[in-house]
């Protein structure tokens, strides 16, 4: 009688699926409002600088700005959720080794909030302390390019670590 025939259920594959995208969405989110609020704090020391920024590179330097923080952000938010699974699987059976992966993800964590406090902070100082060379190089790619594709990488390799964890 407990079994009701039209009662269903989600896979434990679509429910890792579900639960990844659901990180990384709330992830994008939290990211855009913290490079909203922190972009005008930009804007202000580039103002206070004297510096005038065109259009264009004022454009260019808010997306990189936003994809690194939303970029971070998604990061953060995963390795909270992988750092949930961790803990509540070392409540459950007392492993050693799930204590490991819980001060492994913790360690990743930590990285990943310092990165996005610094982040922030390089690009304020790079404003402030070198306004006319932010035409020539924070305008482009270069290191921020390849410093987004790595993060994108660890998403990557995350997520993968997440479903697997999760299955």
């Amino acid at each position: 009688m407990k079994d009701f025939p039209y009662k269903n259920t989600i896979s434990p594959k679509a429910k890792a699926l579900i639960v990844i995208a659901s990180l990384i969405f709330i992830g994008i989110v939290v990211g855009f409002i913290f490079s909203t609020i922190g972009f005008n704090s930009i804007k202000d020391a580039l103002q206070q600088s004297g510096y005038q920024a065109t259009d264009a590179q004022e454009r260019r330097f808010s997306l990189l700005y936003t994809a690194s923080m939303i970029i971070n952000c998604v990061d953060i938010v995963l390795l909270i959720g992988i750092l949930w699974i961790y803990i509540d699987s070392y409540r459950k059976t007392k492993s050693s080794f799930m204590l490991g992966l819980t001060f492994f993800i913790g360690v990743l964590f930590t990285r990943s909030i310092v990165t996005l406090i610094t982040v922030h902070s390089l690009f304020t100082e790079y404003v402030r302390a070198i306004p006319i060379l932010t035409k020539a190089l924070g305008m482009g790619g270069g290191f921020g390019s390849l410093s987004f594709f790595l993060n994108v990488f660890e998403i990557i390799a995350i997520s993968i670590l997440l479903y697997l964890s999760m299955e």
